[in-house]
């Protein structure tokens, strides 16, 4: 049977003959369903908005694909943003003021547009990468809705529709979108003195992003259903979704299609849940919810959505925990070294070696987070004067490494060095010449070492 790889690859060939055909909202690779049941073999899924037994011959899908096994699921997608005209607005879902912004709370924009307003779900605080400033992350037809937006437009929270009120209530501006071949997404600034934190509401402290994986178990909090629990159930999903007037029909690819847990709740997401972020077991983002059908959701893999917005997940300060705790592999994960780089209080505490006692540990982090001081370059420790074998010579390479260390913020203070002048060393006989040789490499590898360290530890980070 082909790996989920090979079978991705294989839809990547074949898909466009399909998604050109009338009524398939999407091709991708996920589980089978027997029954109405998801089963554990991975296939090619081809979706449509109605299954019929009067399809031309040229248009069926064919039971297996360069033996790969295929499967029809009865989808039809459309975004989940919720519009409601003015005269019949009612609260619905979450309709809570909330003084601090977080995940998973109801927003819209204070404009009417063609005398209706708008709700969708505020999924996550970000940081720009632009201002360094916190920001509110979204869906393109969350905040923008269609194509008669302007940066600068006004957001509330909650929405208009949840008994937000313009201008009270109003929390920040439309500063950038997207709506590409890969991303629904906008974002949007923060007022000044509007206090924000980086949880998700129900849900807690975000821990940065991870790429999702066929069966990873994964939750929401959206401004409709609130929380609900999913299964990564299709990857590599291509879907067809018209967005309306003004903008009309769009395919976006490599998308992660999400299944409920019928268990737990009978929707993943609705009407109104645009723009949440899905995150694992773990508190990692892995997605951008921003359209559904029935039961299944379509989220932007999360990497390509802090791309192309020039953006990065803002990680909660649970994080120090974690790191003191060896979690290393947080210590590795790109997008939280960015978060770490950007938060003063975590960068600060790296700095002076709060966070961890594992030296290794410490490089790692350091490694991510120290930027280089303005005007600090290091040349290296010079020459040493005296002649080679004599005690002055070796003493003075001990010096020089030590300096070196010393200008990388060495990970052991000077209070913690032992005193060495009056151990047994300081009576031992002369060295000999090949002593001397031997420890003169050494000596010479630890001062490259240490010059290779510190180029690595100076090299901004990208």
């Amino acid at each position: 049977m082909p790996s989920v790889d090979e079978l991705i690859a294989i839809k990547e060939r074949v898909e466009a003959q399909f998604l050109s055909a009338p009524g398939v909202t999407g091709v991708d690779v996920g589980y089978k369903e027997v029954g109405g049941q998801l089963t554990d073999q991975v296939a090619i899924r081809v979706h449509v908005a109605q299954k019929t037994d009067n399809v031309p011959d040229d248009q069926r899908v064919p039971g297996e694909i360069e033996g790969a096994v295929t499967d029809v699921l009865e989808r039809r997608y459309e975004p989940q943003v919720l519009a409601q005209e003015v005269a019949t607005v009612a609260p619905l879902a979450d309709s809570t003021h909330y003084a601090t912004l977080e995940g998973g709370i109801s927003m819209g924009p204070s404009r009417v547009i063609n005398g209706s307003i708008f709700a969708g779900t505020l999924g996550a605080i970000v940081i720009d990468n632009a201002t360094n400033q916190h920001a509110a992350l979204t869906n393109f037809h969350v905040a923008c809705v269609d194509n008669t937006f302007h940066n600068g437009d006004r957001m509330v929270q909650p929405s208009r529709i949840d008994t937000g009120v313009v201008p009270a209530d109003e929390f920040g501006s439309l500063v950038r979108e997207t709506l590409s071949a890969n991303v629904d997404g906008a974002v949007i600034s923060i007022d000044a003195g509007r206090p924000n934190q980086c949880q998700i509401v129900d849900i807690g402290l975000v821990r940065g992003t991870a790429v999702a994986t066929l069966g990873m178990a994964v939750r929401k909090r959206g401004r409709t259903t609130l929380l609900t629990y999913g299964t990564v159930d299709g990857l590599a999903f291509s879907v067809n979704i018209d967005y309306g007037d003004g903008i009309g029909a769009k395919t976006l690819t490599n998308q992660i299609s999400i299944a409920a847990d019928t268990t737990r709740n009978p929707l993943f997401s609705d009407h109104g849940d645009s723009g949440s972020v899905i995150v694992n077991d773990a508190g990692f983002v892995v997605g951008l919810l921003f359209a559904g059908a029935g039961t299944s959701t379509v989220a932007n893999q999360i990497a390509a959505v802090l791309s192309e917005l020039n953006i990065s997940m803002c990680a909660g300060k649970a994080i120090l925990k974690d790191i003191k705790e060896g979690r290393k592999d947080l210590i590795k994960d790109k997008e939280l070294s960015k978060d770490l780089i950007k938060d003063k209080d975590l960068r600060d505490k790296v700095i002076r070696k709060e966070l961890v006692t594992d030296n290794k540990v410490l490089k790692d982090v350091r490694d991510r987070v120290v930027t280089k001081p303005a005007g600090d370059i290091i040349t290296g420790p010079g020459p040493v004067e005296t002649q080679p074998g004599g005690q002055a010579a070796l003493e003075q390479r001990l010096a020089a490494v030590e300096s070196m260390l010393g200008q990388l913020t060495g990970f052991i203070g000077p209070e913690l060095r032992p005193d060495l002048t009056g151990s047994a060393y300081s009576g031992e006989p002369p060295l000999s010449a090949d002593d001397v040789t031997q420890l003169r490499a050494e000596l010479q590898k630890q001062v490259d070492d240490a010059v290779a360290a510190k180029a690595e530890l100076d090299a901004p980070y990208t």
